[in-house]
């Protein structure tokens, strides 16, 4: 009887405990500096339909979508802004892969394991990778920017202490964040904190949200209805967990559903790294602010025998087995075209040929530079002319190299040209030529 007298008044301890800890106001927040480390793993699944346009008279076409996603990283805050909030980020993939499959193609995106540690800068609502070791990918660029950014979730917090039960609005940040919507129109989203419990012997707030985001992202219209939750270590001011299951309704210009992808995300996230490649000695000697050199990017492609660096304010326009259109910004234009050696000028022949064909297109030249040798077995020229009433800098470049060649041709418009020529020449430099086999394995 003394023993259940005891036990009665222990539970009733503990009920009034339990009781006062709901009833307190929390801060939830996470207070995140310089070095700060921690560990991410990511799981992604979606499946849905697109509708795809079948010409003037045909109606649309439906194509079934589906894919997953694994990333696995180690990440180290490196600047933050005069607000407090992540600006720069050095980060460790232990995996990030994406698996797709669109109507009967099946698609697979990966990080290759000698970009692994990229850099990443904020930018309003996007991720800006660069690798300090070497150059990435369009694709990979890509398969970054669609990451969630750990830091930008701390928006889903009040901005003030609160109770269980509160309800509040996340920031519009936190949304761009789950939603990847370049602009939010409306929202009706709110956060609740559900309950402050025990978790492996730390206290923990537990949050719900739910709602619609509608706004205009990459593909159009769109309208997102999240619901989720996501745990708080009140202790270590952490948020160490975030389940999402989401709808996204693309819709066309009328407003009118074009497509629906349903999805669920799962992030954990431990206070503490799982390897030793985002400490000080590997960093050691690494350039972790980008410059020229570090932020060029990749083209390779298996079924294009060339592979080549450019900046960043150039993109590759189009391609296929022979051609490569390469466009600047601004108007500027390079086009790459392979061929067998045999088959490719000299810097004498093409240099007739072009001037040539600039007297057929009854250009006005201003000025021009007979070919030279340049560096990595070029032959270059240029002319300084005015076709169709533009005045535009033509650089042409010519290479053979063993059985194979290459010409590239670009077009300069006069702003800031000397710099964009620059573009051009580095572009050239870096071009490697290789054999490209067949799907039978011959070249």
């Amino acid at each position: 009887m003394r023993r259940f007298h005891t036990a009665c008044l222990m539970g009733l301890a503990f009920a009034s405990s339990l009781s006062a800890q709901q009833k307190e106001a929390v801060l939830l927040a996470e207070t995140f500096g310089k070095n700060h480390r921690y560990s991410v793993q990511c799981q992604v699944e979606i499946s849905g339909s697109l509708a795809v346009p079948g010409g003037a008279s045909a109606e649309r076409k439906t194509l079934k979508v589906s894919g997953k996603s694994s990333i696995r990283y180690d990440e180290r805050i490196l600047q933050l802004n005069a607000q407090g909030r992540v600006e720069r980020t050095v980060r460790y993939y232990r995996q990030l892969q994406f698996d797709r499959k669109v109507g009967d193609d099946d698609q697979q995106s990966k990080l290759r394991p000698q970009v692994a540690r990229l850099v990443i800068l904020r930018h309003n609502q996007y991720e800006v990778p660069f690798c300090p070791t070497g150059p990435l990918t369009w694709g990979e660029i890509e398969l970054v920017r669609t990451d969630v950014f750990a830091p930008a979730l701390a928006g889903l917090f009040p901005a003030k202490a609160v109770a269980v039960g509160t309800r509040w609005r996340p920031e519009e940040s936190a949304l761009q964040e789950l939603t990847d919507l370049e602009k939010i129109e409306k929202s009706d989203c709110t956060c609740r904190l559900e309950k402050i419990t025990t978790l492996l012997g730390r206290r923990t707030a537990h949050i719900q949200f739910d709602g619609s985001v509608h706004g205009i992202g990459e593909d159009g219209k769109a309208t997102h209805e999240l619901r989720g939750s996501c745990y708080v270590d009140l202790d270590a001011r952490f948020l160490s967990y975030l389940y999402v299951k989401g709808t996204h309704h693309l819709l066309d210009k009328s407003g009118k559903p074009t497509g629906k992808i349903e999805g669920t995300f799962v992030m954990t996230r431990a206070p503490s790294p799982q390897t030793v490649e985002i400490d000080d000695p590997a960093l050691r000697g690494l350039t972790l602010e980008p410059d020229a050199e570090n932020s060029r990017l990749l083209f390779e492609h298996p079924q294009v025998g060339v592979r080549f660096l450019y900046p960043r304010n150039w993109r590759v326009a189009g391609f296929n087995g022979k051609q490569i259109g390469i466009d600047e910004k601004r108007g500027s234009g390079v086009l790459l075209t392979l061929a067998p050696a045999a088959a490719t000028p000299t810097g004498a022949q093409f240099f007739q040929e072009s001037a040539q064909f600039l007297d057929k297109q009854k250009a006005r030249v201003f000025r021009f530079d007979r070919p030279r040798a340049m560096a990595g077995g070029w032959e270059t020229f240029g002319f300084d002319a005015e076709i169709a009433r533009q005045r535009v800098l033509l650089s042409y470049f010519t290479l053979r190299r063993g059985n194979l060649g290459a010409t590239l041709t670009a077009r300069i418009l006069p702003t800031d040209s000397a710099n964009t020529l620059r573009d051009v020449e580095k572009m050239a430099q870096s071009l490697e030529l290789r054999e490209v086999k067949n799907a039978r394995g011959e070249k």
